[in-house]
């Protein structure tokens, strides 16, 4: 008998099939649904790991780079732009829809430069900020190329409609850089030492042509280190009252010459401009100033110690009952493996990445041994699979093998981040008393060391002192 075949309408079975593939259609929606912020945002960033990021207060983006790379630059922008509102005593005049965007060039042109660009468009103003990445990257003029957006950007809000068209209205060169000379300490410090040798030297640069230098190109110049110095005899920090007189000025295109800095500057008010600059400059060559030996080096260290005791319920949710609320970075070691820890373990890896860009070249090394621990928490071993299921290994991540090998590597990574910590302290202590010992130097002749106050003599020190004095008139 041959067989026989039921008819099944397609209804029948396209039903089950649908309801099979809506109930795991669902549960995976289930599943990104609960996902942690945390997780969501590490997923997101992993799946290239070149996004984007946005400052905190949405002003400033960065792209081009890895994300944790644009991560420290935006935070340097952020940070940059809280000194400038510092210098000048106001804020930063950014609208809800404004941002200043940073482009880092992958392949840039071997003479490539930082391009500045601003505009009015609609009767809206835009910045944006192209960068050289690679080898062209300069940490110095891109702080000065970002610093003089940000000050016209201050001069966006004073310029009239009718001057709202094309770039606009612009400071000039030797403010802008002259702000920007003055937001690190181991630039105030270089350009006090060029600032003393042209003194000594007797050849200084005039005020009157400082104040022309319009334009200023990219790089190192003797120029910057004046800029600097005219910034600060010139426009006091946080003289509100100064400060928007001048982007006032600006923004009307009215020349910033010297006419309008002997009206308008408190410290050129009833004095001879080229006399009292003279005197400026030597008073900057002669003070001991504390802030142009540091190096932001304790600064720094103070902001690491911070990240590495933390509460990991600030970072990442999902953190089991059973951890506590105040964990130091070595406590990891225990909780590796669990999803929560690796999450951390990444959030702080970023943290102390943003630190390095401004950090003197002793800590750099503290922060790169730190990261690397980091790294190796957020990187638990690859459970072993099939040849046939094997992924290709990614050079740049290096997985252990198992979790034994994962536990002492981390021991390891930790001792050596632990001792690189210790010694730039050491060191950084032995610096500084070095550099007190010019504020209090040694006696070198006993003729100057006052005699010591022992108080009144004893009749018999009184009788001594009367015999030694009878012999010492006598003839050999």
């Amino acid at each position: 008998m041959s067989p026989t075949f039921t008819h099944r309408p397609a209804r029948a079975w396209l039903c089950p099939a649908l309801g099979a593939l809506l109930l795991w259609g669902g549960g995976a929606v289930s599943l990104a649904q609960s996902d942690t912020p945390g997780e969501a945002a590490l997923r997101r960033v992993g799946r290239s790991g070149r996004a984007s990021i946005y400052s905190a207060d949405r002003r400033f983006i960065v792209s081009g780079m890895t994300s944790a790379e644009n991560l420290v630059l935006v935070k340097q922008l952020s940070e940059l732009a809280s000194q400038v509102e510092e210098k000048t005593g106001m804020t930063l005049p950014f609208q809800h829809d404004q941002v200043l965007g940073v482009m880092v060039q992958s392949n840039p042109k071997p003479d490539a430069q930082i391009l500045k660009i601003q505009g009015w468009d609609g009767g809206k103003f835009y910045q944006r900020l192209v960068v050289p990445g690679g080898s062209r990257f300069d940490p110095e003029d891109l702080k000065d190329a970002a610093c003089w957006l940000m000050l016209n950007r201050y001069v966006a809000e004073y310029t009239s409609r009718s001057h709202r068209s094309g770039m606009g209205p612009a400071v000039a060169d030797w403010i802008s850089s002259g702000v920007a000379q003055q937001t690190q300490a181991s630039l105030i410090s270089r350009n006090r030492e060029w600032i003393s040798r042209e003194l000594d030297e007797g050849r200084i640069m005039p005020l009157a042509q400082v104040i022309k230098q319009e334009v200023l190109p990219p790089g190192r110049w003797r120029e910057k280190a004046y800029a600097a110095t005219a910034v600060e005899f010139l426009f006091p920090a946080g003289d509100f009252t100064t400060w928007a007189m001048l982007f006032k000025a600006v923004g009307a295109r009215k020349p910033v010459d010297a006419a309008w800095l002997r009206a308008h500057s408190p410290a050129l008010k009833d004095q001879n401009p080229e006399a009292v600059w003279r005197t400026f400059l030597e008073q900057q060559s002669r003070g001991n100033d504390v802030e142009a030996w540091s190096d932001r080096g304790l600064q720094i260290e103070a902001k690491l110690l911070q990240a590495l005791n933390f509460n990991p319920r600030d970072l990442v949710t999902g953190v089991p009952v059973d951890v506590p609320s105040d964990l130091y970075a070595r406590d990891l070691i225990a909780y590796r493996g669990q999803k929560w820890a690796t999450l951390t373990a990444s959030s702080l890896s970023l943290q102390i990445q943003s630190m390095r860009l401004g950090a003197p070249p002793s800590l750099q090394g503290v922060l790169s041994s730190y990261t690397a621990y980091f790294n190796q928490v957020a990187t638990p071993p690859v459970p072993k699979r099939s040849w046939w299921r094997r992924k290709k290994k990614n050079p740049d991540q290096l997985s252990p093998p198992d979790d034994d090998t994962w536990q002492i590597a981390l021991g390891q990574l930790w001792t050596r981040a632990e001792r690189a910590h210790q010694t730039f302290l050491e060191s950084h202590q032995s610096r500084k008393r070095y550099v007190d010992a010019f504020d209090h130097p040694s006696r070198t002749d006993f003729t100057d060391v006052p005699a010591e106050d022992e108080g009144p003599r004893t009749r018999l020190q009184q009788a001594v002192d009367a015999f030694e004095e009878q012999r010492s008139r006598e003839p050999f």
